[in-house]
C-alpha cells in the first residue's frame, strides 16, 4: 500500500521557519498517520559556502546592520533580483533532484526559498507536484509570492487581504489558520508547581525577557530601569545561545533581594510564560504567535525591519500588548502595567483572543484533504528527517 507522501520543507535562517514546519509535522504525525512525513532544511542540501552565507549573512545584517537589511527587504519587496534568484537556483540544482526523486504527493514550505526553487523547476518541467506555503509572519512579502503555489496558510484576514489584492491570489487558496507553533502551548500547566520549581515568590511580580540569540534588544538597560522603580520585580531571562549576552544579564547589579533567572536555550518556555505577568522580546511571528496562545502581553522590545515590524503592528491592533523600543519605554510600559492589574488582566485577555493554538492541526488537517490519506493504518515510527527514492 502507498501512503501519502508530504515534503515538509523550511530553511533554518532564524530559528522560526524551523519550528513552525517541526509543529506541521508533529500535527500530522499525530492526526493522520497514514501521511508520510519528510522533513528537510534545504541550508543542509545547498553548498557548503552557500548555507553558511545565506543563513550567517541574515544573521549579521539584521543583527549589526539593520539599516543595509532594511533596504535589502524594501528593494526585495519591489521586485526579486535576477542575480540573487539565479544564485539560489545554482546552488539548489541538489535539493531539487533530491527532493523530485523522493516523489512526493505534496511540497509544504514555512521559509520563501523552497517555493522559489519549486517555482522554478515546474517552469522548467523537472515537476509538477503541488506546493503549498505557510507564511510565518503577519506580512505578505514579495519573496513569498510564487504564482505556481497552490495553496497559502497566513496568519489573519489583513494578510490574507495583502496577498490576495497585491498578487491576485484568489481567497480560496489563501487559508486564515494562524502561525504553526507546537501543541505544547496550548497545554494546561500547573503555575505553582513551576514557580516552586524556578525558585519564584507567587506574590511577587514576574516579567519574561526573550531572546533568540541575535538581535536581543536593550535588555540589559530595560531590566536594570525596571528595578529602579519596582525592586521588588522577579526577573526571568532567556538569552538562548548568546553565551556573551547571558554572562552580561548574569553580572547586572541586583536590587535588595532581587531575582534574577538567568538562562540559556530553553524547551520550557511554555511553562515560562504560564508564571510571567509579561513578556518582553522580539517581534519574531513564532515567539510572538506562542505568546499570544498563552494569553500573556507582550511587549515588543525590538523588532527587525521589515516583516518583524509588521508583527508588531498587527499586536498593538488586536491590543495584545505594547510596542517599546528603548529602554525607557519598556521601563515605563512595564512599571506602568503591573501598577493597574485590571488593565494587566484586559490586555491578557485581547492577547489570549488574538492566539492561534490550533494553527498546526489547522494546517495538518488541510493538507489532509488536499493528499487523501487512506484508511488510519499507522506508519513505521518516523526516524530523522530523510529523503530517499521511493521503492
Amino acid at each position: 500500500m502507498a501512503f501519502p507522501r508530504v515534503l515538509l520543507v523550511t530553511a533554518s535562517a532564524g530559528n522560526g521557519h524551523t519550528r513552525a514546519s517541526a509543529a506541521i509535522a508533529a500535527a500530522l504525525r499525530a492526526r493522520h498517520p497514514t501521511i508520510d512525513v519528510a522533513e528537510v532544511d534545504v541550508i543542509t542540501r545547498l553548498p557548503r559556502w552557500h548555507g553558511h552565507t545565506y543563513k550567517a549573512g541574515y544573521v549579521r545584517l539584521v543583527d549589526r546592520h539593520p539599516l543595509v537589511w532594511r533596504a535589502i527587504y524594501e528593494d526585495t519587496d519591489r521586485q526579486v533580483t535576477a542575480l540573487g534568484h539565479l544564485l539560489s537556483v545554482w546552488a539548489g540544482r541538489r535539493f531539487l533532484r533530491e527532493s523530485i526523486a523522493w516523489r512526493p504527493d505534496l511540497v509544504v514550505s514555512t521559509q520563501f526559498l523552497p517555493p522559489e526553487l519549486f517555482a522554478w523547476a515546474h517552469r522548467k518541467g523537472w515537476t509538477k507536484v503541488p506546493l503549498h506555503t505557510v507564511v510565518t509572519d503577519h506580512d505578505a512579502h514579495r519573496i513569498w509570492w510564487q504564482p505556481e503555489v497552490e495553496q497559502y496558510y497566513v496568519a489573519s484576514d489583513l494578510v490574507r487581504a495583502r496577498l490576495s489584492y497585491r498578487f491576485a491570489v484568489p481567497f480560496d487558496r489563501i487559508h486564515v489558520t494562524g502561525i504553526p507553533i507546537d501543541a505544547g502551548f496550548r497545554a494546561r500547566r500547573d503555575p505553582v508547581a513551576i514557580r516552586a520549581r524556578l525558585g519564584l515568590d507567587p506574590a511577587r511580580p514576574t516579567v519574561l525577557f526573550l531572546s533568540g540569540g541575535f538581535a536581543p534588544g536593550p535588555m540589559a538597560a530595560s531590566i536594570l530601569g525596571i528595578w529602579q522603580d519596582r525592586p521588588d520585580v522577579q526577573v526571568v531571562a532567556v538569552c538562548g545561545r548568546n553565551v556573551r549576552l547571558a554572562r552580561r544579564i548574569a553580572d547586572l547589579p541586583r536590587p535588595e533581594g532581587g531575582t534574577l533567572h538567568v538562562l540559556g536555550f530553553r524547551d520550557d518556555v511554555p511553562d515560562l510564560m504560564t508564571v510571567a505577568d509579561l513578556v518582553v522580546g522580539k517581534s519574531g511571528g513564532l515567539t510572538m504567535s506562542e505568546c499570544l496562545a498563552v494569553g500573556r502581553p507582550f511587549v515588543v522590545s525590538h523588532a527587525i525591519a521589515g516583516q518583524e515590524e509588521r508583527n508588531a503592528d498587527a499586536l498593538l491592533t488586536g491590543g495584545g500588548g505594547v510596542k517599546a523600543p528603548t529602554p525607557e519605554e519598556v521601563r515605563w510600559h512595564v512599571v506602568r502595567l503591573l501598577a493597574r492589574p485590571d488593565e494587566l488582566r484586559a490586555m491578557a485577555a485581547r492577547a489570549r483572543a488574538m492566539g492561534r493554538p490550533e494553527a498546526a492541526d489547522l494546517v495538518a488537517d488541510r493538507i489532509a484533504e488536499r493528499v487523501h490519506p487512506t484508511v488510519a493504518v499507522p506508519l513505521p515510527p518516523h526516524g530523522a528527517p530523510r529523503l530517499a527514492p521511493r521503492a
